[in-house]
């Protein structure tokens, strides 16, 4: 399923794996022509807001189907209670895709205008603490650190106010509102040229290193399958920082008792 497929893109990328050109060529397509066969379903949800829910893609019911909320999972694993986050982080992660490697595509200039267009006017599209507009605001970020890297005032405004908003409970995991990995996964691409994501980074290494040597359960059937990879978004976020550069080779690994760790490679 398209959705599934994003996920696993995403995976490789968080773990440092190479992905073929023919692999980017075939996903863009396969984004592009969902996203011009939706036209009926979209409406349907367009009218209920005209901005705050996709303009061109939604999951289909097969993919729906796949978590008993009929709410998909974040790419991190975290599920979302409403369908206003689980449908934008759907859209917004298959259009960061066609944002990530797109060609000089009319139709996808296209696209990704429109929805730009559409984020800005969202509450979420420039940061909102309400509810799962919360979430949303993070996928949001995401995506538009992706398709418009180069808006710095833009960007720094929302990480200004995540940190407002007392977000750094939210990377310990203590606030249900808050998609903890989602969010130091975002910290994560941003760290390279943004100091506001480092010191937030910074301000919870401590906690984090912790979290990246502690072990935990692996069950394909549930949230824990997504434990291995959250491993490897808090490697990816630690290593922006020098006093843990060495954790850019480091390793996460399945043990005989069910549980994946992390450990540093000198």
């Amino acid at each position: 399923m398209l959705y599934d497929n994003i996920v696993s893109l995403n995976h490789r990328i968080i773990m440092c794996q190479e992905i073929s050109e023919s692999e980017k060529q075939n996903i863009i397509k396969l984004i592009l022509y969902n996203c011009k066969t939706q036209k009926n379903r979209i409406n349907f949800w367009r009218k209920r807001h005209q901005y705050m829910y996709p303009y061109y893609l939604l999951p289909a019911d097969e993919e729906s189907c796949l978590e008993h909320s009929k709410k998909l999972r974040l790419i991190t694993g975290e599920l979302p209670k409403t369908y206003l986050l689980s449908h934008n982080a759907y859209e917004l992660e298959l259009l960061r895709i066609l944002a990530l490697w797109h060609s000089d595509n009319a139709d996808i200039k296209e696209i990704l205008k429109v929805t730009g267009q559409r984020l800005e006017n969202t509450c979420f599209g420039h940061f909102c603490s309400k509810g799962e507009c919360f979430g949303s605001s993070l996928v949001a970020l995401r995506f538009w650190n992706t398709y418009a890297p180069e808006d710095v005032d833009r960007i720094n405004d929302s990480l200004m106010k995540l940190s407002q908003y007392n977000i750094n409970r939210g990377i310990k995991g203590s606030n249900n509102n808050i998609p903890s990995f989602y969010y130091l996964l975002i910290l994560s691409e941003l760290a390279d040229k943004n100091e506001i994501a480092k010191e937030i980074i910074e301000s919870n290494s401590h906690t984090l290193y912790s979290q990246f040597q502690k072990g935990r359960i692996v069950n394909p059937g549930n949230a824990d399958r997504y434990n291995p990879i959250r491993k490897y978004v808090i490697r990816n976020a630690l290593s922006k920082l020098s006093e843990y550069r060495h954790m850019k080779n480091a390793e996460v690994y399945l043990s005989s008792d069910g549980r994946c760790y992390g450990k540093c490679v000198y």
